[in-house]
């Protein structure tokens, strides 16, 4: 790992973002069970954990000229004697880098985590995908002396079996193989049942977690206890000679996988670093209707895990490089578009890894093709939630415009009624669209059985369908190659859409008794916002249609479109601002479905409603933002920065200003919620949910 290639990170995205205290540091951030965070202050304050709150045993230790220090993991990571801890100065969160520095008896250590596959494959008009979508976050320690002096140093790092496991109490067992990956060692550890897909909590317990390093000829590893490990490098003793013999439960003695480096002497000109590759080998990750469908970098990599192994040490360095160029890229694109950038750059980092951390990319090997499911976390765990997807499509239209595609595919898929050619034919008879999938990670949902939504979800996918057309469309004329905007796929699609389209003027202008995605604080019948969606889905029809050349039936759906805002605006007037359902006077809400309709540039609502309702918004303010409506005192993160985005200068950054507010003051220490109290910071419910790629709202707006 090339250490000046790191370093330039580490200034990079430092300058950025180290005045800010997130809820909760991503440092494994892959996929939803991949999925590992430090929800402290400082690093060594706890163990890491699962984005669910489970305790992620990952363990750091230094030793400095013979004394032993702690960098990760609690006091009590010893289970009995403590080790003291360095001093914590940094910790900063980039889009695809997290990185901490610490301090110690002259001595500085920077632990730096990174991860390809939260790379923005398409700002960068990228079309390898082979070294970006593999399940690894990289860990690189860099040690150098800051007195001057030259330090002897030791670097220690373990992580137990309990990101592959369900509970602490299942079987593990282990294996290593120095051979498979030529010049390294690499050790996995997994449970001995191994029952693939058969199991719907948030943690897995199938396939294998991986802890890989080089052999440089100063490295030490063995799978044995916790103790026995931690132990040995902090007594300055070396590690035992043979592996513990498995299986074992995983709270039995806590087996670990451990590394250590003796890096000699370090002083002012020769510094040194070292890096370990930590990936998950799932095996299996999603089945669709019947059908199991393979992690895609199995299809890349022959399902050769040591092939991807090798990949991951031979890309390491160009991938720190991707990570620089795409975290530079995003940096400097708001620092030129966006003003103040500092609190906006802020929360739009640290949601990036959390969007795309709700992912997993597939293999479709029935079509030939990659296909992508994205989790519902924390709020019931269901696959390719539509009104999930739907806050989410800011950032995956700006940032992942394809990977988008990919998301609506199984959708489109399901309910064209195409689920026979996997095996278990499951027919969809409604004229709405889908509201989900199935629950994590099993899709075999029968449409009866579904949280109906019609008006909420139909609209949903005919706009998050005409944005990713707008999108690829201006990413052609900007020149990028791998980014056509060609509607070919929805061939097989337009009878479906224009069923929806029917749909959607059966039922408007007032959607009657229907749940929107707001239904967590109950029913809202004749809502204003879900008549807003409908008619902004009618207006991304038309679009779709216009672009396709189908302009006779684009004027219709346009037409109807233009006369259901009429009625909307004579409906939902409350005088200085629009109601919340067209029934009740004296109520308001945030109209954040209006953000579609500038970005497709339909212009279906005057600049009016925007002015009039923008101006309502600033007299709800409260510290940590604008309530949701006039029900409760809660609001949401995306929905307030969706609403942010179509509002002037001033109330951007006043929305802006109350989120960074909340994310930085919250005393709920989790994953970035979505869902909190705009008086006190505290989170109401939900964590680690992809939604915050809503705050990405502002960036559609520019190019």
């Amino acid at each position: 790992m090339d250490v000046l290639l790191l370093l330039v990170c580490l200034a990079l995205i430092g300058a950025c973002s180290s005045a800010f205290r997130p809820p909760a540091v991503p440092l494994v951030v892959n996929n939803p069970y991949m999925s590992i965070w430090s929800a402290a202050d400082n690093l060594y304050d706890e163990f890491p954990m699962h984005w669910s709150g489970d305790i992620m045993g990952l363990t750091g230790l230094i030793r400095i000229d013979g004394k032993t220090y702690r960098y990760m993991g609690p006091e009590t990571l010893l289970r009995g004697s403590s080790i003291p801890n360095v001093e914590q100065a940094e910790v900063a969160v980039g889009p695809t880098t997290t990185y901490y520095v610490f301090h110690q008896d002259g001595v500085k250590l920077d632990v730096i985590f990174f991860s390809g596959s939260a790379m923005a494959v398409d700002i960068l008009d990228d079309t390898n995908l082979s070294q970006f979508e593999i399940p690894v976050t990289y860990l690189n320690l860099s040690v150098s002396s800051e007195d001057g002096k030259v330090h002897h140093v030791q670097l220690y790092y373990d992580n137990s079996a309990e990101p592959a496991v369900m509970n602490s109490k299942e079987m593990v067992t282990w294996s290593r193989n120095r051979s498979a990956v030529e010049g390294h060692h690499t050790m996995s550890i997994g449970t001995v049942d191994q029952k693939y897909l058969q199991q719907g909590s948030d943690r897995i317990n199938w396939g294998y977690w991986y802890t890989s390093v080089e052999d440089n000829g100063n490295v030490s590893t063995v799978i044995t206890s916790d103790v026995n490990a931690r132990g040995s490098f902090a007594n300055g003793r070396a590690f035992p000679d043979e592996d513990d013999k498995p299986p074992r439960a995983c709270e039995d003695n806590w087996p670990v996988l451990a590394v250590s480096w003796d890096l000699g002497n370090v002083g002012k000109d020769n510094a040194a670093s070292r890096y370990i590759v930590l990936a998950y080998d799932q095996v299996v990750s999603i089945r669709y209707f019947g059908h199991n469908m393979i992690p895609f970098w199995r299809h890349l990599y022959n399902n050769d895990t040591a092939e991807m192994l090798r990949s991951a040490h031979g890309n390491a360095t160009a991938l720190g490089l991707e990570c620089l160029l795409a975290d530079g890229f995003f940096m400097t694109m708001i620092s030129r578009y966006i003003n103040p950038a500092e609190n906006y750059s802020a929360i739009a980092t640290l949601a990036w890894r959390q969007t795309v951390g709700g992912t997993q990319l597939v293999w479709n090997d029935i079509l030939q093709q990659e296909w992508v499911f994205l989790k519902e976390i924390s709020s019931g765990g269901a696959v390719n939630t539509v009104d999930v997807l739907y806050p989410a499509s800011p950032l995956l239209v700006y940032l992942f415009s394809t990977q988008l595609q990919k998301l609506l595919m199984p959708i489109l898929a399901y309910a064209n009624n195409e689920t026979k050619a996997y095996g278990e034919y499951i027919p969809y008879n409604l004229t709405w669209a889908p509201h989900h999938l199935g629950h994590w990670p099993i899709c075999d949902l029968a449409p009866n059985h579904q949280e109906q939504m019609p008006m909420e979800e139909t609209g949903n996918m005919l706009i998050m369908i005409a944005a990713i057309a707008k999108r690829n469309r201006n990413k052609e004329k900007q020149g990028f190659q791998s980014q056509p905007g060609s509607l070919t796929y929805l061939k097989p699609y337009w009878p479906l859409l224009r069923r929806w389209g029917d749909y959607l003027v059966s039922n408007l202008p007032d959607p009657g008794n229907q749940l929107c995605t707001d239904d967590f604080e109950g029913p809202s019948p004749h809502n204003a916002n879900l008549a807003i969606k409908g008619i902004v889905g009618l207006g991304a029809l038309a679009y779709l249609l216009e672009q396709d050349g189908q302009k006779d039936i684009a004027t219709h759906y346009l037409m109807q479109a233009k006369n259901f805002v009429t009625m909307w605006m004579k409906n939902a007037s409350d005088g200085d601002h629009y109601r919340m359902q067209y029934n009740l006077p004296d109520t308001w809400s945030l109209k954040y479905n209006l953000l579609y309709d500038r970005y497709l540039g339909l212009n279906l609502f005057p600049q009016s409603v925007y002015d009039l309702e923008c101006a309502y918004y600033q007299k709800k303010m409260n510290a940590y933002g604008v309530p949701l409506d006039n029900r409760a005192d809660f609001t949401k993160t995306d929905w307030l920065m969706w609403i942010a985005s179509i509002c002037n200068h001033d109330q951007f950054d006043a929305i802006t200003n109350s989120v960074y507010r909340f994310a930085d003051m919250s005393p709920d220490r989790v994953p970035f919620s979505d869902w909190y109290f705009t008086t006190t910071g505290k989170v109401k419910g939900f964590r680690a949910r992809p939604v915050v790629g809503g705050i990405f709202a502002a960036m559609l707006f520019i190019t």
